[in-house]
């Protein structure tokens, strides 16, 4: 692969992409907290879902490198069991806690940032919320950006098959074929008033792609396009907020991202890193900082609710990895150690070796 494995992730730039994510739905929360939301001709919601798109950019393309990793040392058998497993300790232990938490003591962190509140909902749909299935069930979500999950753990189901065929694909040009094909019949059942859960599927789908262009490019591109690349593309779907124009520039993001050097600046990279290792606690926690700083801590003054909020959304997502998150990543690797791959059969398991 030409995307080399870095001080402890997959790629600097590959972090910077999910850095960047970060900063872009963080920035949009905290200034919508306050009623901001444009900026000129810039619609700043749009800026925090661009982040969003592209994160999903990011995470098919790293779940591609873990397939690829998974394959290598242990075959292609129970490669489906295998991979839910040990996504399902990555995502839903973190997910339930916060749920629970948040249901327990009735958080109101449902809906926007300037019209947060508590859903009420009845048991069916918290029940939706532990799984969740928000997006099959038509459920209010208790937390904001909790909405977005479900389309992301459902991509889960496909992408063991998917990785199958993209390894087998002779170009990947073949692929964006492919991605032309599934945009028109998502375009055309979306006319005909469908096509709601197959909405960001062109989205996960560019990681596949960037996954099998970083196979065939070599990186000859300076860093700082990258940069260049990810703040103008998030400028342009700021201006027209089309969904055609967010799968065209998450395509462009695929097929582009090999073709760039990595980030070298040590401390960049390591601050990158370290903000990608702990965004999943942030996705999870930073509605619940703003809330507690700017709505429930609103009586204090700007300056000390900033503070609480930075404080806050810097501490948690720490704690959260480290007691909840880490320890669940664990508990999965040696469930599929233990039972996934020990008790595989004898002649399964040579051949995986």
């Amino acid at each position: 692969m030409t995307s080399p494995r870095s001080w402890g992730g997959e790629s600097p730039n590959l972090d910077v992409l999910r850095a960047n994510a970060v900063f872009m739905v963080l920035g949009f929360h905290a200034l919508a907290f306050f009623g901001i939301r444009r900026l000129g001709a810039f619609d700043l919601e749009a800026v925090g879902m661009f982040g969003l798109f592209s994160f999903f950019v990011h995470t098919t393309l790293v779940l591609m490198f873990s397939l690829e990793r998974q394959v290598s040392k242990h075959g292609r058998s129970r490669l489906f069991l295998i991979f839910m497993a040990r996504r399902f300790f990555r995502i839903y232990p973190l997910s339930i806690f916060v749920v629970a938490v948040i249901v327990l003591f009735r958080l109101p962190l449902a809906g926007h940032p300037w019209a947060m509140s508590w859903p009420h909902l009845d048991r069916a749909g918290i029940i939706s919320n532990f799984l969740l299935t928000q997006n099959l069930t038509w459920t209010n979500s208790v937390e904001g950006p909790l909405w977005s999950l479900p389309f992301e753990v459902q991509m889960y189901l496909f992408l063991p098959i998917l990785f199958l065929y993209a390894r087998k694909s002779q170009s990947p040009w073949i692929l964006v074929a492919g991605w032309a094909l599934v945009v028109t019949g998502i375009s055309a059942a979306q006319y005909l008033g469908h096509g709601h859960l197959l909405m960001y599927v062109p989205c996960f789908l560019a990681g596949i792609i960037a996954y099998r262009f970083s196979e065939q490019t070599s990186q000859r591109w300076p860093f700082w396009g990258w940069l260049l690349l990810l703040w103008s593309s998030a400028a342009v779907y700021a201006v027209f907020t089309r969904m055609e124009v967010a799968w065209l520039i998450c395509l462009l993001l695929g097929m582009a991202q090999p073709r760039f050097v990595e980030l070298r600046h040590p401390f960049v990279r390591r601050a990158s890193y370290l903000i990608s290792k702990y965004s999943y606690g942030f996705y999870l926690s930073h509605y619940f900082c703003g809330w507690l700083a700017f709505k429930k801590l609103g009586f204090l003054s700007i300056e000390s609710q900033w503070i609480i909020f930075t404080l806050t959304v810097m501490a948690l997502p720490v704690a959260l990895y480290h007691a909840v998150e880490q320890p669940s990543i664990y508990a999965g690797k040696r469930l599929v150690e233990n039972w996934l791959i020990r008790s595989q059969p004898p002649v399964l398991a040579r051949k995986a070796a």
